[in-house]
């Protein structure tokens, strides 16, 4: 059965997914399994935590600026560097060497962009199209690395651009997406795919008419899963995290939550 005559099925993993050695290596695993009888499509969030360090970082970043410019300075390194160390030791533990190396200069092109874009926010102040630039980071580095751990698992994974297939208004922090646009660009993205071809879009990410980044509000990466799995009319959208279902509240912290069988 060739990829084109498969079902769509679209793949969400949240940050609990991708943000462990693990569990990311279990992605190919997955995926793999799935190419027997469908065409998968991944959305994938930052590594867990990364969205909110970036959030704490921005709002640290703003008061020492209020403070003192130079202070602002130490805060930006500091963003920077805890990224860059949570990023790069993942990466080297899930990786090959080659793939590893790559995914490297990729994190570093983008946490200079970060670095710009912070030094903005510093010079002219903060803006909300500036904060989702900024928090859109996570996913921006998650999506390499997922890329390269299917590539390494010989899987024909390549990047798919959410800034350019889903086009919002500029309501910054809680975009909403214009549907009939989005819907063109999916599909028309999604028809020149080679056949083998499985794509990795960040969740969470959009951009607005004018090629500004948006963001689609925390936990923002299931919207943009049912998005395109209602776009591409997909035969199913599954959300992979790290429960084994649904339960009554969450069973990290409370021993009380019970499994939901429907």
């Amino acid at each position: 059965m060739s990829a084109s005559s498969r079902p769509v099925v679209v793949m969400k993993f949240g940050g609990t997914a991708t943000g462990a050695v693990g569990r990311m290596r279990t992605i190919g695993a997955v995926v793999r399994q799935a190419q027997a009888s469908v065409r998968p499509v991944l959305v994938v969030s930052a590594l867990s935590g990364v969205t909110r360090r970036l959030d704490r970082g921005l709002q640290a970043v703003v008061a020492a600026r209020e403070a003192s410019g130079t202070a602002a300075d130490a805060v930006i390194d500091t963003l920077l560097a805890d990224l860059k160390t949570r990023h790069q030791t993942q990466a080297r533990e899930v990786l090959s060497e080659a793939a590893a190396s790559a995914y490297e200069e990729d994190l570093q092109e983008h946490l200079e962009a970060l670095r710009l874009r912070l030094h903005t926010v510093v010079d002219t102040g903060f803006t909300p199209a500036l904060r989702d630039a900024v928090l859109a980071t996570g996913e921006q580095l998650s999506v390499p690395m997922v890329v390269a751990t299917l590539q390494d698992q010989e899987v024909a994974a390549q990047a798919g651009d959410a800034t350019a297939l889903l086009q919002t208004d500029a309501t910054y922090g809680e975009a909403n997406v214009h549907l009939e646009v989005s819907k063109a660009q999916v599909t028309d993205w999604f028809a020149t795919l080679p056949d083998e071809a499985v794509p990795v879009v960040a969740g969470f990410v959009g951009a607005d008419a004018n090629g500004a980044t948006t963001t689609l509000g925390f936990e923002g990466s299931d919207y943009t899963a049912a998005l395109l799995a209602a776009f591409l009319h997909a035969d199913s959208l599954t959300r992979f995290t790290d429960v084994d279902g649904i339960y009554t509240a969450d069973p990290s912290t409370d021993a009380a939550a019970q499994r939901l069988d429907r």
